[in-house]
């Protein structure tokens, strides 16, 4: 009896499990999926949804939505009429990011495509520029974004009117006093017309980074224009004004420093008698193994070259100072020496060498 019943839960089973599997391969299974997304594809206008998964988690990320349109002067297309000519040639650079919800986040991509249409300033009145720039926001974006996108755009606006009248004032105040606006003050004023006009949020995408470039620029002026300063103050207060600079641009500069110290490092190190193997070791630290490997295949090159040139300036001299040659056969000689040493290419770089050098010799 005990076998029958498991007979019978076996073959249930079976049957169960045959079922699914059809399912599985069944083509009305699968046939759905595939004509909703096997023959779509999204235009350059779409909105693409972007997702990352994380597989620390086992959960999808949103990322940022990308609109972008590759719109050239050329298939331009405007009820305003086409792009003034000093356009001719280039691209709307129209590249927008939105969040999840349809948010736009806030980049300098927009500000890149407000300044394409402000660069043909002078060509057209201001007000076809800014028509030009609010129907393209109004054709590449929906609501919410279109609508936040107009508004930073009637914020930057405002932002430039104020800046040129505040140059205009400038200008003229200049000129009442005889004297010119410094460095650090133009900084100023500027700083102050934008955040004045834009909201946090568009100032620290537009302009945050920038300013603080500007800032240390001004900071710097100052510290060399103070004559009390000793050279090791001065160091000092580099060195405290480029930590307001934004990371990557203070990492270009570590990296400047140390590429300088390194150099005057491997010319002490030459001088005290250091060999190519130590010489590598030093700039591996600095550089890496493969840009070390690569210095170090132009040092043998450059030597290569060095010696060659050394044993032409050598043969030269003495042919020069050999009286009893005319002058052309010291320039036949001379040539012959230099199509033996050298390859057409070098031969170039020979005349100028050689007044160089002449010129140290004569000093």
């Amino acid at each position: 009896m005990n076998s029958k019943k498991t007979l019978g839960l076996l073959c249930f089973t079976c049957i169960g499990l045959l079922f699914l599997a059809y399912l599985n391969d069944s083509p009305e299974a699968i046939q759905v999926p595939i004509e909703q997304t096997g023959n779509q594809t999204p235009t350059l206008n779409e909105h693409i949804p972007v997702a990352k998964l994380n597989y620390n988690e086992g959960i999808q990320t949103s990322v940022p939505k990308l609109v972008t349109s590759n719109i050239r002067y050329e298939n331009y297309h405007s009820t305003l009429g086409p792009l003034p000519k000093s356009l001719r040639g280039t691209h709307i650079p129209a590249a927008f990011e939105l969040d999840q919800n349809g948010h736009l986040i806030i980049s300098t991509s927009i500000k890149s495509v407000i300044e394409y249409f402000l660069s043909a300033i002078g060509e057209e009145p201001i007000e076809t520029i800014i028509a030009r720039i609010e129907e393209l926001l109004t054709q590449q974006l929906e609501d919410p974004a279109r609508t936040e996108a107009l508004e930073v755009l009637a914020q930057y606006i405002n932002y430039k009117t104020a800046l040129i009248d505040l140059e205009t004032n400038l200008a003229d105040s200049t000129q009442l006093s005889g004297q010119s606006n410094d460095y650090l003050t133009m900084f100023q004023y500027r700083r102050e017309a934008r955040m004045n006009h834009l909201s946090p949020e568009i100032y620290d995408a537009f302009f945050a980074d920038e300013d603080k470039v500007d800032r240390y620029t001004a900071d710097l002026l100052e510290i060399r224009r103070n004559n009390n300063l000793s050279d090791e103050e001065k160091l000092d207060l580099y060195l405290a004004a480029e930590q307001q600079l934004p990371a990557k641009e203070q990492a270009i500069r570590q990296a400047e420093r140390a590429r300088e110290s390194l150099k005057t490092d491997i010319q002490t190190a030459r001088e005290a008698g250091a060999n190519d193997e130590q010489i590598f070791q030093m700039r591996t630290e600095v550089y890496g193994y493969d840009t070390a490997t690569r210095f170090a295949e132009a040092d043998k090159k450059k030597a290569l070259w060095d010696a060659r040139f050394q044993t032409y300036r050598e043969e030269r001299a003495n042919i020069l100072s050999n009286e009893g040659l005319s002058d052309t056969d010291k320039t036949n000689e001379i040539y012959t020496i230099q199509t033996n040493l050298f390859t057409q290419n070098e031969q170039r770089r020979l005349a100028t060498l050689d007044k160089i050098h002449d010129n140290k010799a004569q000093l």
